[in-house]
């Protein structure tokens, strides 16, 4: 296993990733880190069999499905501007095609 893999089977919301967006927004507000916007995917996909798990997992995007999967997701208040900052990521690596 490569050592960027991150592996997750559900949303991660331990205290720690919470920390570690907050801090990575704070220094990165567009999300540009592929690294941040993984772990922002990791906290806040709908489950295993999703793109942004998946891109959480393995770094590899399906930016349209990613896109989809963020305009349907409902997350608490604090959370939203996460999901603003990966929606940014993902067009701006990703695209429209």
């Amino acid at each position: 296993m490569n050592s960027s893999t991150i592996t997750t089977v559900s949303p991660d919301e331990t205290a720690k990733a919470m920390q570690l967006i907050q801090m990575g927004l704070a220094l990165d507000p567009e999300a540009r880190s592929e690294t941040l916007a993984r772990l922002i995917a990791g906290s806040v996909h709908g489950g295993i069999d999703t793109a942004l798990c998946w891109f959480a997992g393995t770094g590899e995007l399906r930016a349209e499905t990613a896109l989809a999967e963020l305009n349907d997701l409902r997350v608490p208040f604090e959370q939203e501007g996460w999901v603003d900052a990966l929606g940014r990521y993902v067009l701006a690596t990703g695209g429209r095609s």
